[in-house]
């Protein structure tokens, strides 16, 4: 995960977090491929399973 990434999860306020997981760009919930790259490969991650608060 890129240092960006990392950020815009700890300053987003967003419960579930989309990333491609070919390129890591992050995606809003409605979009199924990727704009950067194209792909349909896309992680979703839960940001409350990840906080350490």
């Amino acid at each position: 995960m890129s240092l960006t990434t990392a950020v815009r999860q700890w300053l987003s306020n967003d419960e579930v977090i989309y990333e491609c997981r070919n390129c890591g760009t992050t995606l809003a919930p409605s979009e199924w491929r990727c704009p950067s790259c194209g792909s349909t490969e896309i992680a979703e991650y839960d940001a409350a399973e990840y906080d350490s608060a």
